[in-house]
């Protein structure tokens, strides 16, 4: 725990500064704390704004990684750090729901019905954020006929900050363009990958819920984010391989985190009575083989409005409210949540937290 008065040892990634300084905290706040300015040689060190370092409390000997938020001159030289989340006062720290959807494979429907999910719930009053997390093939942006001028490479670059980057969508939801051809998660250095935790860790001051639309398959970044969400939602269609690459992912889980309890959206069925045979098949295949629970969350019809919607680059939810297909997200949403209007969402460990760990394994 941080303490006024405490020394603190400092690793700048710098090409300037690149040793090791020593400081001491004067001040901490709610998200950050201010320390001293170091001196070298009798010189100030003159981080600029946005320098990630390395901080290590010296009594202890822990470390954690922080970002220079501002530095000031008077009435001494200070500068302000950002305070890991793993320290903020519980009391500070507002109750973001981050749901992960994903999926087996690519092309069961995952991107749109995150779209039309994150819609609904705006459209129930709760100010939804969707992270487009699909480095590689970033689309959730092409969908809704977008052109935002900036994504997650240039949170990355240092270029901008996270709400410089957020474009607002339609039904009241808001983006966070991901950016296809980037690298995944999984390749970004210890600085980068902070730097985009930290980034995200923003957002919680204006959302309730927080989508993340991970990239199909089983790579890194799609299971961490997986198991440090709150809610995870695995969506897939009636085919054999997509059932199967959905079982593949969720055997995953089960061997990382058997707490975990994904929720089972069968998508493009012919009928409800489709949807309950191949959920209950797949509930009672990972009853028998698994430790995990897994759940039907619902299904969408097979609904032509759809892929009209699709065609003209509109939420189906906002072109057509009354069809199949978006009654169905409705029913969905409605079951996320409990029908009093007091009802706040459960909200596991920090999702922040939880991810660092998890990316730090």
């Amino acid at each position: 725990m941080l303490k006024v008065n405490q020394t603190i040892k400092l690793e700048p990634q710098s090409l300037i500064y690149n040793r090791s300084y020593e400081s001491t905290i004067f001040n901490i706040a709610d998200t950050t704390f201010t320390i001293k300015m170091p001196y070298d040689n009798g010189k100030l060190v003159l981080l600029s704004v946005g320098t990630m370092l390395k901080v290590t409390i010296e009594e202890n000997q822990t470390s954690f990684i922080s970002e220079v938020l501002g530095r000031t001159f008077s009435p001494e030289p200070s500068l302000t750090l950002a305070l890991p989340v793993n320290l903020l006062d519980k009391k500070t720290q507002k109750s973001t729901k981050f749901i992960s959807i994903t999926s087996g494979k690519g092309g069961v429907g995952k991107t749109s019905f995150t779209i039309n999910l994150g819609i609904t719930l705006s459209q129930m009053g709760y100010r939804t954020f969707i992270i487009d997390a699909d480095l590689g093939t970033a689309n959730v942006d092409v969908l809704l006929n977008l052109q935002p001028k900036y994504n997650l490479k240039h949170i990355l670059n240092r270029e901008k900050d996270i709400l410089d980057i957020i474009i607002d969508g339609p039904g009241g939801i808001h983006l966070i363009p991901g950016g296809s051809g980037l690298q995944n998660l999984a390749d970004l250095d210890e600085w980068q990958f902070n730097r985009l935790i930290n980034s995200f860790q923003v957002l919680e001051k204006y959302a309730d819920v927080i989508l993340i639309d991970t990239g199909a398959g089983l790579s890194k970044n799609v299971i961490n984010f997986i198991l440090a969400s709150d809610e995870v939602i695995v969506v897939t269609t009636p085919e054999p391989h997509a059932i199967t690459d959905a079982y593949a992912i969720i055997k995953v889980m089960d061997e990382r985190d058997t707490t975990l309890n994904p929720k089972l959206i069968l998508n493009r069925v012919e009928s409800p009575e489709e949807a309950k045979k191949i959920s209950e098949k797949m509930i009672k295949v990972t009853d028998h083989f698994l430790s995990l629970k897994l759940e039907s969350l619902g299904y969408i019809l097979e609904d032509s409005n759809v892929l009209r919607a699709i065609k003209k680059l509109r939420p189906f939810v906002l072109t057509d409210p009354l069809c199949p297909a978006a009654q169905c997200v409705k029913n969905i949403s409605q079951r996320l949540i409990k029908p009093d209007a007091n009802y706040e969402f459960e909200v596991r460990k920090n999702f922040f937290h939880r991810v660092k760990e998890l990316f730090n394994r």
